[in-house]
């Protein structure tokens, strides 16, 4: 992988909200520390915790199939599914992030079947460059 070591990895599926991706949020670091390992695959797609809804059943099947291929290349030792409040891709209330999000990854654990955990995440909103994470669930 990266040189002899061996590193621990997980996979992301957060949104490509360009907030999330700026330096001063580096969010790969803080997924990195989020989920206890030394770094983080990311895929990105527009309100990612609102894929399970009608209409979008082709944005799941892309996204599937990215983790099922990051899965397989990688051997990642978690998965987490991140949506964020003030999403245009995935306009809802805070609460229904929170129960969206948890669906997503629940499903993203029956499909692939991905021995390791799938967490749900959000990324709660304090400013454009200030997000906490805030776990939801674990499969």
């Amino acid at each position: 992988m990266w040189g002899k070591k061996y590193k621990k990895l997980a996979v992301a599926l957060t949104c490509a909200d360009w907030r999330l991706h700026q330096r001063k949020v580096d969010l790969n670091a803080r997924l990195t520390n989020f989920l206890g390992v030394h770094g983080v695959d990311l895929i990105c797609m527009p309100g990612p915790d609102g894929l399970r809804k009608p209409g979008r059943e082709a944005e799941w099947q892309v996204a599937v199939a990215q983790i099922g291929l990051l899965i397989g290349v990688h051997a990642p030792h978690a998965v987490v599914v991140l949506g964020h409040q003030r999403c245009a891709g995935h306009p809802v209330n805070d609460a229904d992030h929170d129960t969206d999000v948890a669906a997503v990854a629940r499903a993203l654990k029956a499909v692939t079947g991905f021995s390791g955990p799938i967490k749900a995440a959000v990324a709660a909103y304090r400013s454009d460059t200030a997000w906490d994470l805030k776990a939801i669930a674990e499969y």
